[in-house]
C-alpha cells in the first residue's frame, strides 16, 4: 500500500470519527499528551556512497576501503498529542526524531603511477518529522492496555557525505516524503490520569531513492502520557 493511500485512509477515518465523545472514565476526557525516549536503528545501504567513489576514480587508479565503523543505533525521542474520539479509537499526532546513522570508512587510493594516498569517507543519515494517524486501544485487564497505531510519517531526511582525500569536501542531500509508520505498545494506567508505556515503532520506505536513498527504521522507547 502506498503512503498516499494510507494518508487518505487516515483522513477519511478521522472525518468519520467526527466529534464523538471520548469519555474514558469519571473525570477523564480522552485528550492526552505524551513523550517517550529510547533507541532507534536505521537500516540504510551504506555501500552506495563507497561504490560511487570507487566508480568516480576508475581509470585513474584503485580505491580500496580497508576498515569501517558503523553506528546505526542512536538515541531517539518522540512526543505526541491525541484524542480518543471513540472509547477504543483515537486520533494521534506526533513528532519523531530518530537520531543519526553514522558510517566511517578508511582506505587507500593507489594512482596509476604508483602513488599511494590515504582516504577517509563518511555517511550521515538523519530522520525527523511529524506523523498523523490512528491509535487503537485494546484493554487486557483493568489499568493495562495494548496499543496499536498506524500513521503517515512525513520524514525530513538529510544525507551528508564527507570525503577526506587530497582535499576535504561535503555534499548534502535532503528529502521530504511520506512513509508508513506502524506501532505496537503496552500502557499501564496509574494515579487516574497517568500512564506508563513501552512502544515499538516501525517505519517503512522513508527517504527518496533519487536523493537521500530509501531506508527503514525501528524505535524502541519508554515514556509516559497524561489524559486530561
Amino acid at each position: 500500500m502506498s503512503p498516499r493511500r494510507v494518508q487518505l485512509g487516515i483522513l477519511v477515518l478521522i472525518l468519520l470519527a467526527g466529534p464523538a465523545p471520548g469519555v474514558l472514565a469519571d473525570g477523564v476526557s480522552g485528550l492526552y499528551i505524551g513523550a517517550s525516549g529510547g533507541v532507534a536503528k536505521i537500516n540504510y545501504d551504506n555501500s552506495a556512497y563507497q561504490t560511487l567513489l570507487q566508480n568516480a576514480v576508475a581509470g585513474f587508479g584503485n580505491l580500496d576501503f580497508t576498515s569501517a565503523s558503523l553506528h546505526d543505533r542512536k538515541t531517539a525521542w518522540w512526543a505526541n498529542v491525541g484524542y480518543m474520539a471513540w472509547p477504543f479509537v483515537g486520533i494521534d499526532a506526533s513528532y519523531l526524531h530518530l537520531g543519526e546513522l553514522y558510517n566511517q570508512v578508511n582506505g587507500t587510493f593507489t594512482a596509476n603511477d604508483g602513488t599511494v594516498n590515504s582516504v577517509g569517507a563518511a555517511t550521515r543519515v538523519s530522520s525527523k518529522g511529524p506523523a498523523l494517524g490512528l491509535l487503537f486501544r485494546l484493554p487486557l485487564v483493568e489499568g493495562l492496555d495494548i496499543n496499536l497505531r498506524v500513521a503517515d510519517y512525513y520524514a525530513r531526511t538529510t544525507l551528508t557525505n564527507i570525503l577526506n582525500a587530497a582535499s576535504y569536501s561535503t555534499t548534502i542531500q535532503t528529502s521530504n516524503r511520506s512513509s508508513l509508520l506502524a506501532g505496537l505498545g503496552v500502557a499501564y494506567v496509574f494515579a487516574g490520569h497517568w500512564s506508563a508505556r513501552l512502544d515499538y515503532l516501525r517505519i517503512e520506505h522513508a527517504g527518496d531513492s533519487t536523493t537521500t536513498g530509501k531506508y527503514n527504521a525501528g524505535i524502541l522507547a519508554a515514556g509516559a502520557s497524561y489524559t486530561f
